[in-house]
């Protein structure tokens, strides 16, 4: 577990990097300015589920799947609630800003989403298949 924080923590960094030099040289300004939070978000969120995922694999091996796809339309849920709510609640009068807003939340979960999955991939080539 704290192999995959580790990992995550760095991926992090490396996206909060890249996300600033983009951002703060004027190269992709339509980034939202809250961007460090969505990214904490992100992290925090993806820790938690790594948690769920790795206790699934240890505890029942043949739901892991299950808690898989479960964890994964769940994340989307709430990320799909969470746009719609700044967009069409907190920021329904400011256009550009809900626009920069969902296209940086996107593009986040679709980065962790696709470092999720690579990670348990290479997690289950490693695990030792149970008779």
């Amino acid at each position: 577990m704290k192999n995959l924080l580790t990992k995550t923590f760095l991926f992090s960094i490396v996206l909060g990097v890249i996300t600033a030099g983009l951002k703060y040289s004027g190269t992709l300004p339509v980034i939202h300015n809250q961007w460090h939070f969505i990214l904490l978000f992100c992290f925090v969120l993806t820790g938690f589920t790594f948690y769920i995922l790795l206790k699934s694999l240890q505890k029942a091996p043949r739901k892991f799947l299950l808690t898989f796809l479960s964890t994964s339309i769940l994340r989307m849920f709430l990320f799909t609630a969470i746009i719609l709510i700044y967009a069409f609640v907190i920021q329904s009068d400011n256009v550009p800003d809900a626009v920069s807003f969902i296209l940086t939340f996107t593009a986040y979960y679709l980065l962790f989403t696709t470092w999720e999955v690579v990670l348990i991939i290479s997690i289950l080539k490693h695990k030792k298949p149970q008779p």
